[in-house]
């Protein structure tokens, strides 16, 4: 039975008891709502703009993704694509003969002779594409891959072509990739960093960070490298008890927050901030995810 309704002295009716609770609950439920629907892009009209103070906020693309995630393997001094993919006939016409109006001597020294490949290149697929006999198993999937012959680099140097497959220029300063779109579209995810790189553990690209740091954007767009020996390195708090951890970075977030206010055009300060919450949210997702065995 609801409580009787109370009229003040002007006639207006008192906020009982009962109803100032169903009012709140309310409240809350509305809150938490509109959360989820901003985080899943469905609360109306999404800024485009990058808040300095959230840069991780998800943006809404220019057009519908087909994909979720993208997965580049960079694989510095692979084996040549011309005992791959890249079938040149040309190769085995000219073999042990010099290039054609090419340098009799390079920065490398003496130029060398042209050489056919190694092994024989047959057909597959519907497609028909020609693929070294070097990789029989993968030649069964030529219908599967999307292949761009097209791209030719700038630069024959490791570190400068390394930075022009990574970043679109052979000099340094310039986006990776990853950095780009996280930058454009911001993360789905608010405890984990968009955009991961995992070094190969006997060693990094020649030019080493470039291959994922953020050139000229902010520091907060940059890859954060995961170790496949290590996770993530400094992760985990030694020396010191969970409590105390928590009521330290809550210490440093007034003392941030407090700063910003007084400047607040300080973006670097607010991407420091912005990179300091997400590394707390790791503390605490990171190691469910990293652990293989785990059913999570």
């Amino acid at each position: 039975m609801n409580e009787p309704e109370q009229l003040s002295n002007t006639g207006r009716a008192l906020l009982d008891r009962r109803r100032f609770l169903n009012s709140s609950v309310g409240g809350l439920s509305a809150i938490a709502l509109s959360g989820l629907l901003n985080d899943d892009l469905l609360l109306g009209e999404q800024s485009n703009s990058v808040d300095t103070a959230n840069p991780y906020a998800p943006r809404k693309p220019h057009f519908l993704p087909k994909a979720k995630n993208v997965i580049v393997i960079f694989c510095a001094g692979a084996v040549s694509q011309l005992e791959t993919w890249d079938y040149k006939p040309k190769l085995i016409e000219w073999d042990n003969k010099p290039l054609p109006g090419g340098p009799a001597i390079t920065f490398q020294g003496p130029a060398g002779k042209l050489a056919r490949p190694q092994y024989s290149f047959r057909q597959h697929g519907e497609t028909g594409k020609w693929v070294s006999d070097m990789i029989p198993h993968l030649a069964q999937l030529t219908d599967e891959i999307a292949f761009v012959h097209s791209l030719t680099s700038k630069s024959n140097t490791h570190g400068p072509a390394e930075n022009f497959l990574s970043t679109g220029f052979v000099l340094d300063g310039f986006p990776s990739l990853g950095s780009w779109i996280t930058y454009a579209l911001g993360s789905e995810n608010a405890n984990l960093p968009a955009y991961v790189a995992i070094p190969d553990p006997r060693g990094v690209p020649q030019n080493g960070a470039n291959n994922w740091g953020p050139g000229f954007l902010p520091a907060a767009f940059q890859g954060t490298t995961i170790s496949s020996r290590q996770p993530v390195r400094n992760l985990a708090a030694t020396g010191i008890s969970p409590r105390a951890d928590a009521a330290a970075r809550e210490l440093l977030q007034r003392m941030n927050a407090r700063h910003l206010q007084q400047h607040p055009g300080d973006t670097k300060l607010a991407g420091r901030i912005a990179s300091y919450e997400l590394a707390a949210r790791m503390q605490l997702s990171v190691p469910v995810i990293s652990d293989i065995g785990s059913e999570h």
